[in-house]
């Protein structure tokens, strides 16, 4: 009995240390990350939407979806979703979406440095919540960048949405955020 609590101790103590590793370099990796581009795999309810983004550190992102045409763009402050059959744009404030705290790199390190993070499915997984929606960030297991997350949209549908990078730390031209050509 006194081996199998030392063994369980021994296993719990490595697991933990484990977990703490990696989660310490996932942070530095964030540290060192102001950019992605990458390409997306979005799944909303049983709809599915592909198309690549560009997302900066802090709170800012430009998005153009394959097939529909959809643009969504963050300025930091406001998140605009424009459909192509739509002359009209929609605008949102980014604090009452999820992407608020998504694209904040301090957030994320943060809430890193407090949580747990699981492995599951081959990803490692954070779960967060802000403003009651529950938040699941996803990180590669292999090179430890933010591979992805699911969430609730202001409709309610279950979304999720699968990256894979492209480019790290590219220079990028900031009006790509300038939300006044949607106006």
């Amino acid at each position: 009995m006194r081996c199998l609590l030392i063994y369980v101790s021994i296993t719990f103590f490595i697991t933990v240390k484990a977990s703490s590793d990696i989660t310490k370099k996932i942070i530095t990796n964030l540290e060192n990350t102001n950019n992605y581009n990458f390409n997306f795999i979005q799944k909303i309810d049983q709809n599915k939407e592909t198309g690549n983004c560009i997302l900066v550190f802090n709170r800012k992102i430009n998005c153009k979806y394959d097939n529909s045409g959809k643009i969504l763009v963050s300025d930091g402050k406001y998140l605009v979703i424009k459909n192509i059959n739509s002359k009209i744009p929609n605008f949102y404030k980014l604090e009452n979406t999820s992407f608020y705290k998504l694209l904040d790199k301090e957030y994320l390190i943060d809430e890193l440095g407090s949580r747990d993070i699981k492995n599951e499915y081959g990803k490692l997984i954070i779960n967060l919540n802000y403003q009651n929606i529950e938040i699941k960030v996803f990180f590669d297991k292999d090179n430890l960048h933010l591979k992805g997350w699911k969430t609730t949209d202001i409709y309610n549908n279950s979304v999720l949405t699968e990256i894979i990078i492209t480019e790290v730390n590219k220079i990028i031209d900031h009006n790509l955020f300038d939300l006044k050509k949607f106006n």
